[in-house]
């Protein structure tokens, strides 16, 4: 007993050490128990995941393995040379348009699409080896980053909706309610009610819960059959020599959106996720407001997306279920490394979750997609330069099926319209001076050093003519008995700008 006491402190030590555990204010328990808070939250991936690679042609098996083997390769990864607390594994809505919107909907092989994957993984990785990552991050739009998470969850709980057929086809109205009474139906609506009622009063593993409540419902009425097995040595299936790069550069006009899609959204999702879940952790830095091990964070989910292309499953990212251990005290990268080991120890048991049926699976479809909505609230609505690329993004994506036409049409509105609007400005008041001679313009009407801004252009804002603004202005300064209308005296803006 006491040899394997003394054992155990030697180890909690060595790990202390290698991951600054007490540096950053934890323990090597709490990091454990942080680690296992978020494998369990995430661990519905290892089902759903493959359940949609496989209505796009994969073997479940396969696909399983996949899954499991890339959570392994990038938790490991980003937990060894990033030293931070994440879980990585295939994300939610890019495996749905891997399957929907790109096998089915555009008809394009398994062996295209997997060679996608490698080229998003291979872009992926060298932008964040050069750091474009991070720049790429700070240049796009806010309301353009919020909108895309946005969108691909409603785009997820559609076709959470179509799995289970809540939403059929019609030839009069494109789609419509499907038979709710049906058994199946009726089991997707309480599965998604059930862990709605979990997530709600905070039950860890909510959904993995429901999955397996619904599962031991269907299995035990009879609706699906039971497990043949229930443990089984997984066997390692690789699609390299199924890889069809040949096709994919043939058909050039429709993988290189996709590509860039799913690298846009790759990027943006793995940015968002580490910086708010770094936040949480309190590893950003207050001076710099930067996140210590960004880089490799990066690379870790492109080297594992990379891998993805090669054994079968969509883009990797960090999971937004990082946050539950992150709660649970986890700072550094132990948390990911005991999340890699339980994804390991989870392979045997790949036989249970291929029998788990869509009815189990679809409800966490449409709860993550309603976890999606969030970013909506900080999206700047008041503005139409801004809302009005927001909202086709958020409307395109799931109505065409696509994840890159929402993204693009998001884009080219936005470049339209703020370029437009800031030439009108500039055409009716002249070009901005940035230099202000006269202190008295250079508040409140604009700051020195500062140039003009365009009005917002927001149906909600009251409607004043830029000429009244500029009369009150002048009127203002003529009081004070300092007006000068000399070029000198600078160029100001109307006031609220």
């Amino acid at each position: 007993g006491a040899t394997a006491a003394c054992q155990k402190m030697v180890a909690a030590a060595f790990l202390d050490r290698c991951f600054c555990v007490s540096e950053r204010g934890s323990s090597v328990g709490t990091e454990v128990r942080a680690g296992i808070t978020t494998f369990v939250t995430m661990a519905y991936i290892l089902v759903v995941n493959p359940t949609i690679m496989a209505t796009a042609g994969l073997p479940f098996k396969a696909a399983a393995f996949a899954t499991a083997a890339t959570a392994i390769v990038g938790s490991g990864f980003v937990s060894v040379f990033a030293n931070l607390p994440f879980g990585l594994a295939p994300g939610m809505g890019l495996n749905a348009y891997f399957a929907y919107g790109v096998c089915i909907a555009r008809d394009i092989p398994v062996g295209v699409a997997l060679a996608i994957m490698c080229g998003v993984g291979l872009s992926f990785g060298i932008l964040s080896a050069l750091g474009a990552c991070s720049l790429l991050q700070q240049v796009m739009p806010n309301n353009l980053k919020y909108a895309t998470t946005v969108a691909i969850g409603v785009f997820q709980a559609f076709i959470g909706f179509r799995m289970v057929n809540l939403v059929v086809g019609n030839k009069d109205t494109l789609v419509t309610l499907g038979d709710i009474l049906s058994t199946e139906v009726a089991l997707s609506i309480g599965g998604t009610f059930l862990i709605g009622v979990l997530a709600v009063n905070r039950v860890q593993g909510a959904m993995l819960i429901g999955i397996c409540a619904s599962s031991c419902f269907s299995w035990l009425s009879g609706l699906h059959p039971l497990p043949e097995k229930f443990a089984e040595m997984p066997s390692a299936h690789s699609f390299w020599d199924q890889l069809d790069f040949a096709g994919c550069a043939e058909r050039w006009q429709e993988t290189l959106p996709i590509m860039l899609a799913m690298l846009f959204v790759c990027i943006f999702d793995t940015a968002g996720v580490q910086f708010g879940a770094g936040l949480q952790a309190g590893l950003v830095d207050e001076q710099t407001g930067q996140l210590p091990g960004t880089r490799a964070a990066f690379l870790g989910a492109s080297l594992a997306t990379g891998l993805g292309g090669i054994l079968g499953t969509s883009p990797v990212i960090i999971l937004n279920e990082t946050c539950a251990g992150i709660a649970e005290g986890g700072k550094t990268g132990l948390t990911g490394l005991v999340v890699a080991l339980l994804f390991l120890l989870s392979l045997p048991f790949l036989p249970i979750f291929a029998a788990v049926p869509l009815t189990a699976t679809a409800p966490c479809c449409i709860i993550v997609g309603a976890f999606m909505m969030g970013p909506a609230g900080a999206m700047d609505w008041d503005d139409l330069r801004f809302s009005l690329p927001a909202f086709l993004t958020i409307t395109v994506m799931p109505m065409t099926y696509s994840i890159a036409n929402g993204v693009v049409a998001g884009l080219v509105a936005h470049f339209i319209l703020n370029v437009f609007s800031v030439s009108l400005i500039a055409l009716f008041t002249g070009p901005p001076r940035r230099q202000v001679s006269n202190k008295l313009l250079s508040d409140p009407l604009v700051a020195e050093g500062q140039p003009i801004q365009p009005p917002k252009l927001s149906p909600h804002a009251p409607r004043v003519r830029l000429d009244d603004r500029v009369e009150a202005a002048e009127r203002l300064i003529e009081r004070a008995g300092s007006f000068n209308r000399s070029p000198s005296a600078g160029h100001w803006s109307p006031p609220g700008l």
